[in-house]
């Protein structure tokens, strides 16, 4: 008896539709191609349908920016231990959430006259941009309490730096003000190859390649800038507390990451940020003496 052709469930024989990616034509019947990625979704021809793939692809509940904010304020260290375990599409690259942080850190010092500190006691701590005269300086003329700026004034003899501290204290905050603001950022992103070093000069033992310290270092400096920006806009005692929190959530994800006992990691955290501290007081005293060479 011959052989009866065997009919496609759905009752119909019509081969299904091979579909192709808009962009390198290889055969892509996903949702993404897989020789280059590209979603095979047509691009939406009106605004609304773009507004809500934005949206959702960010903002709801699967969404890559909502998960990555999760992920990032409340559990330390979690956004780099699922990046390294490959778990990456959920979320928002570790470069591309500190660019998006730090333009909207440093567009909102300029737009509102903030204050970038990490304060430790009152006024005293690690200061990261000075955008707005603090009220308790009011008496001293606006005079900047940065020590690198003291420092370059009373010792280097370069004219640039003559000129500078010939100025009235106004004049020299609206000078530092104007030209040490635009490259904070780049200053900022400038020290996270140096932390990733002191991270793996302290966790050798666990040979992890250089881009792994690069991604802590990343997520590490974004959720330092997001925490300097809701400082900004505290009370000292709120701000001081804020501060703690940081070094605590610092802790919290090197034991989280890197793994270890809670002691080795508070012993290492307290050595780490110190020498961070260190490289940031040093490369920012370098940054005031070239705006004042100049």
């Amino acid at each position: 008896m011959p052989e009866q052709p065997v009919t496609p469930v759905g009752g119909s024989d019509v081969p299904p539709r091979v579909q192709h990616c808009l962009n390198c034509g290889e055969v892509a019947n996903g949702n993404f191609c897989p020789a280059c990625g590209q979603e095979t979704a047509p691009a939406p021809r009106n605004i609304g349908g773009f507004l809500r793939g934005r949206i959702a692809r960010y903002v709801t509940r699967e969404g890559q920016l909502r998960q990555t904010i999760v992920k990032l304020f409340w559990q330390p260290g979690a956004l780099t231990t699922e990046y390294l375990a490959g778990r990456r599409a959920r979320y928002l690259r570790p470069f591309q959430l500190y660019l998006m942080v730090s333009v909207i850190v440093f567009g909102a010092v300029q737009v509102f006259g903030l204050n970038l500190d990490l304060r430790l006691y009152g006024e005293r701590g690690v200061h990261v941009l000075h955008s707005a005269r603090p009220a308790d300086q009011a008496s001293q003329g606006a005079e900047i309490q940065l020590s690198p700026v003291r420092i370059v004034q009373d010792n280097v003899n370069l004219p640039g730096v003559r000129r500078f501290a010939a100025l009235s204290p106004q004049e020299r905050f609206a000078f530092l003000r104007a030209r040490r603001a635009p490259y904070v950022s780049y200053f900022v992103l400038f020290l996270v190859p140096f932390f990733a070093l002191i991270l793996g000069v302290f966790y050798r033992r666990q040979r992890r390649p250089f881009a792994d310290h690069l991604v802590f270092g990343l997520h590490g400096q974004a959720f330092l800038l997001s925490m300097l920006l809701v400082g900004s806009a505290l009370p000292a005692l709120l701000a001081n507390a804020l501060s703690l929190w940081v070094i605590s959530y610092f802790v919290i994800a090197l034991k989280r990451v890197y793994s270890g006992s809670w002691v080795a990691s508070i012993g290492r955290g307290a050595i780490v940020l110190t020498l961070y501290f260190a490289i940031f007081f040093v490369a920012n005293l370098l940054l005031v003496l070239a705006l004042l060479a100049l």
